[in-house]
This record gives structure tokens, C-alpha cells and sequence, in this order.
């Protein structure tokens, strides 16, 4: 892609997120059990940036992690990321709106259905992990993978 294609992208991708922005702050909010902080976003480039470098690293290791509850969830991420930041990256609109910075705070109470929400990935901020969880009807599938 030319430079200025991925800057028409850009421009295109920062106006649809005028259209998901509410969405994306209540499941940031929903998630986070927190007020979302406008600061905390990254830009879009920087959010490329990141996802472009995970691309480019070898994976050390993947392991499916067998979830029963959204509460056995919430535990596995507190262990993995516990006094880590991370950032955040729930379904589509963060592709729109950015990654989103967080600390190691997570609801208990997230609900995939009302919020229409299917999938989470967690990216801790040194780029060694993530955490990749993905939503079906009550059916949760978690991946934990680690880089080199």
C-alpha cells in the first residue's frame, strides 16, 4: 500500500469511528469496570504499528485454553497480565477508535450478548503476549500466545 492509500485509509477509518465510538467506549467501560480516558487511546498509526510488529514476531508458543465461564475468564487474564499493562482490542472498533491502554483492572460482569460483542484481544504493552478470546453463543474460545 502507497503512503498516501494508507492515509486515504486513515481518514476513512477515523470517520467510521464517529459512527462506533459509543459502542467501543460502553464495551471499553463494560470491560474495564472503569471510566474510559481519552488518553489512553493510541493513535491509529501507532495502533498499526503494533499489530504490524506482533505480525513480524515468531510465535514461541500457542496454547488453547479450555474456559468454562466468563468468570474463570476474567481469572485467567488477571493472572497473565496481573500488574502488567496491556492494551485492549474488543471486535472491530478498534481498528476505528485504536487500542486502548489499560492496567490490570477487569469486570466480572462483561456481557458478550447485550453489548454484541464477540471478540477480545489483549496485548500486553512489551509485545511478549496476547490474550485472544473469541465468542459464540455462550461457547468462549481463549488463546493465549507468546512471542519470542
Amino acid at each position: 500500500m502507497s503512503v498516501s492509500e494508507y492515509k486515504r485509509a486513515l481518514l476513512y477509518r477515523k470517520a467510521q469511528a464517529n459512527v462506533c465510538k459509543n459502542d467501543y467506549f460502553n464495551k471499553i467501560q463494560s470491560f474495564t469496570n472503569d471510566t474510559v480516558v481519552g488518553g489512553n487511546f493510541l493513535t491509529l498509526e501507532e495502533t498499526d504499528n503494533i499489530i504490524n510488529s506482533l505480525k513480524d514476531k515468531k510465535i514461541n508458543s500457542k496454547i488453547k485454553v479450555e474456559i468454562d465461564s466468563y468468570q474463570q475468564l476474567v481469572e485467567f487474564i488477571k493472572e497473565k497480565v496481573a500488574g502488567l499493562s496491556s492494551y485492549l482490542l474488543i471486535d472491530e472498533e478498534w481498528k476505528f477508535c485504536g487500542m486502548y491502554k489499560i492496567s490490570s483492572e477487569f469486570s466480572s460482569d462483561y456481557n458478550f450478548d447485550e453489548l454484541h460483542s464477540d471478540e477480545i484481544r489483549i496485548i500486553s504493552c512489551d509485545l511478549s503476549f496476547q490474550i485472544q478470546i473469541d465468542y459464540d453463543h455462550n461457547k468462549i474460545e481463549c488463546e493465549y500466545i507468546m512471542y519470542k
